[in-house]
């Protein structure tokens, strides 16, 4: 029993694997977000959240972008988080599509009325809702397939490492 008890305690996916691909998540996409907003493809400030800090320095400039990145990839950290402890045994894409789905229907239709810097979704022109839709579904594709690939492949390696045992002893 003991022994069982101590071979699905290895077999677990560890969260900070997770962690890493949310931050490297948070980094591309955020990153890509920023540069779909410098040559207007949305008319949406994604570093507005920096107007909510009260330092003079990051209000303009590189700095506003820099700590909008910032945020952004702490968001990021927090929802692979989410993703690893709700959907990460998924074996389809489609997990991950909806998952980006379902953030971009939280975002502009469940936290628009709280925050006023985010616009209501009817208020967006065309370009808008079709970049942050389309980069929303790619987050969560990216975030969903690498947690779920990792964690089978974690899985398997368990298994073969413990059949390799099996069979040497």
């Amino acid at each position: 029993m003991e022994n069982k008890q101590g071979e699905e305690q290895k077999a677990r996916f560890p969260l900070s694997y997770a962690l890493v691909i949310g931050l490297f998540g948070g980094i591309i996409w955020g990153g890509l977000a920023q540069l779909a907003a410098y040559f207007h493809f949305m008319t949406i400030d994604l570093n507005a959240v920096v107007k909510y800090v009260n330092i003079p320095k990051i209000q303009s400039g590189m700095w506003r972008v820099i700590a909008g990145m910032l945020f952004h990839t702490g968001v990021s950290l927090i929802l692979a988080a989410i993703y690893y402890f709700l959907l990460k045994k998924s074996k389809t894409i489609w997990a991950g599509v909806l998952f980006g789905v379902f953030l971009w229907i939280f975002v502009f239709m469940m936290i628009h009325p709280l925050l006023a810097s985010i616009p209501s979704w009817q208020k967006l022109n065309g370009n808008t809702l079709s970049t942050t839709l389309c980069l929303l579904v790619l987050y969560g594709l990216f975030i969903g397939y690498s947690i779920s690939y990792g964690y089978e492949q974690h899985l398997l390696k368990e298994n073969r490492l413990s059949a390799w045992k099996n069979t040497n002893t």
